[in-house]
């Protein structure tokens, strides 16, 4: 009989976390293998991630797009790369700081791409800078204003619900006008945006569910109607893993409807924490002004107090220093009474002799 050899796990797992076990030292390996084979040559075109290019420890971020699909990019700061072209790179994966998903560090720039089997996206200049739809909204929010939202989306879709479901109670706080088009014809939602855009509105925003037809909404017109807005405009098209270029051109993208709902959603919360806390900073100033004044009044009644003792202490030494005058009176009318006596036995006897 073999001898027992010790076991990994002091406690049995099931069958299912075996196999979770197993797939991660597998998946651990795989990824070390993968890592150690790089750096890799990839070709995409480059759309930058955030409305502007912020640096962190020597590096930016972005995303790298092709065949429907896209990489996040970690891309030194001695790289440069413009939103738009199409470029060929070196890069190796690193995880996510989050621990989920990859991010590709890119190592050197191997030039634009010549040839590609698909023409390079040559994305039209937004008209006016990129603005913060968050930092909009909350202000709006602030001053007691209803933030009116045009909500461009298919004639017969239904995707208005995923926002509407996320959004919960926080739905009262907006005016959200629908503005049923034909999402399949890129000149009618090019003039949707423009006419939304001279409305009443302080965003617009272009939804849409995954499925066939969504690169319909990467059409030059499109994009043009997007980049000249003079609206803020956000766009959340298709599921988490469609891509597209119009999401570039806007001034927020969100992978989902449902994830644009909470996004707003997420502005009210926000604000009704900042005002829960002004007016707990409200009532803890208050009650700071209650607790100063308590204590001036106590530090009052403490002198009053003092005072009195000394008064009543006053007094109880008067009736000792009068009773002492009274005796000393007293002593000196007996001397006068027993002088006068004397004195007139003087003159009696003066009287007598005479």
């Amino acid at each position: 009989m073999r001898p027992r050899e010790p076991l990994q796990n002091p406690f049995p797992l099931t069958p299912y976390q075996l196999l979770q076990a197993l797939q991660s030292l597998l998946n651990g390996e795989a990824f070390r293998r993968f890592r150690e084979e790089g750096p890799y040559l990839v070709q995409g075109t480059y759309a930058n991630s955030s409305p502007e290019r912020k640096e962190y420890r020597g590096f930016y971020y972005g995303e790298l797009k092709g065949d429907g699909t896209s990489i996040t990019l970690k891309v030194p700061a001695r790289i440069p790369l413009e939103e738009g072209r199409t470029y060929v790179l070196s890069v190796s994966p690193e995880l996510a700081r989050n621990g989920k998903g990859f991010v590709f560090q890119v190592h050197d720039l191997h030039g634009e791409a010549q040839a590609s089997t698909a023409p390079e996206a040559r994305l039209p200049r937004k008209s006016r800078g990129r603005v913060d739809v968050q930092g909009l909204l909350t202000d709006l929010l602030r001053k007691g204003e209803t933030p009116s939202i045009a909500l461009i989306l298919g004639e017969s879709a239904i995707v208005d619900r995923d926002v509407e479901a996320s959004l919960g109670e926080s739905r009262s706080r907006y005016r959200v006008d629908k503005k049923p088009v034909n999402l399949t014809d890129p000149s009618a939602v090019a003039e949707a945006i423009t006419q939304a855009a001279g409305g009443p509105y302080h965003l617009v925003a272009l939804i849409r569910g995954g499925g066939e037809g969504l690169q319909t909404l990467d059409h030059s017109e499109v994009w043009e109607a997007v980049a000249s807005c003079p609206k803020p405009i956000v766009v959340a098209l298709g599921h988490a893993a469609n891509t597209l270029w119009v999401e570039a051109l806007a001034d927020q993208s969100f992978p989902t409807p449902t994830a644009l709902g909470h996004f707003l959603k997420q502005a009210v919360e926000a604000v009704e924490r900042e005002k829960q806390a002004a007016d707990l900073t409200k009532v803890l100033n208050r009650t700071q002004e209650l607790l100063n004044r308590t204590q001036e009044e106590l530090g009052t009644i403490k002198k009053e107090r003092e005072q009195l003792r000394e008064k009543l202490a006053r007094l109880e030494r008067e009736p000792v220093a009068l009773a002492q005058e009274v005796s000393r009176l007293k002593q000196s009318l007996k001397v006068w009474r027993a002088a006068t006596f004397l004195l007139a036995a003087a003159i009696l006897l003066l009287l007598t002799k005479g």
